[in-house]
């Protein structure tokens, strides 16, 4: 499989945009095209074009959860797909288009997405397990034997009687990739624990991942630092523990990266805006 990252919270190029959030071009090696994520705004559509990547030829898009950041591209995508005539599923979790807020009960903002899109006979709403077409497959688990991020903390979600709740990240999934004999984990930020993650894809799998294309929530988003260095080693070693080849980027931040890779060494890659990876 190929991945070539279209938005992404830094960019070494002067041609590309940099803006905090993601946006993953998938192709396998069977020429099945996946749009993963959107980024927060249509600067994806630049990139892509300046990459030369087409996103409206798609085969299907995924948002892996239900924050701006992630499916604040949704309306120009839309768009552009109108533009050429192409229908593109876009596939989201439950809950996704629910009202998410980041802070506490009494200060916070809205991250979430445009609920009016919810409606759009393009955008198709699944459950915990989607089998998509051979070889991808969409999943959720509310599995959480290994910790989370301490920053989900400051993640709510208006509850049905008008109130705000913790977020429990029902709105989340990630993609499962077998290709060409090899099992690829495709997450966005992890909101529910890589390792939770990981161990899912494994339980559907039956096997260990080859590879992992996602964010860990590391970085302290107000400060965008290390949130906790001592978790992040310690989450290093489990990860160091599975035969499994890491590419992460946008919430792991590059201070966590740093950490992992002094035990991870190159079985850890960082990607930016323009990255290409072949798995």
């Amino acid at each position: 499989m190929d991945v070539m990252v279209l938005m992404e919270n830094s960019t070494p190029s002067s041609r590309l945009a940099a803006r905090h959030g993601l946006s993953l071009w998938l192709k396998t090696t069977g020429g099945r095209r996946v749009l993963f994520d959107m980024g927060p705004d249509k600067g994806f559509l630049a990139n892509a074009h300046v990459l030369g990547v087409d996103v409206t030829s798609a085969d299907l898009a995924v948002i892996s959860h239900g924050h701006y950041d992630h499916g604040g591209g949704l309306p120009a995508f839309l768009d552009a797909c109108a533009v050429t005539g192409r229908s593109v599923p876009v596939y989201v979790r439950e809950h996704a288009f629910e009202g998410h807020v980041s802070g506490t009960l009494a200060h916070h903002h809205d991250i979430g997405l445009d609920p009016s899109l919810a409606s759009d006979p393009r955008v198709r709403v699944v459950g915990e397990r989607c089998d998509l077409v051979a070889g991808l497959m969409l999943f959720s688990t509310a599995r959480r034997a290994h910790p989370t991020a301490r920053s989900n903390a400051r993640l709510l979600m208006w509850g049905a009687d008008g109130g705000l709740v913790p977020d429990a990240f029902a709105h989340e999934q990630s993609l499962l990739v077998e290709d060409d004999g090899r099992r690829i984990l495709v997450s966005g930020c992890s909101h529910g624990g890589i390792l939770n993650l990981m161990d899912a894809a494994e339980g559907l799998l039956g096997a260990p991942l080859d590879a992992v294309v996602a964010g860990f929530h590391l970085m302290d988003p107000s400060g965008g630092t290390v949130e906790d260095a001592e978790a992040t080693r310690t989450l290093a070693r489990e990860l160091a523990a599975r035969p499994t080849r890491y590419f992460t980027f946008h919430c792991t931040g590059t201070d966590a990266f740093a950490l992992l890779r002094d035990t991870l060494g190159d079985r850890v890659t960082y990607l930016h805006v323009g990255s290409r990876a072949t798995i």
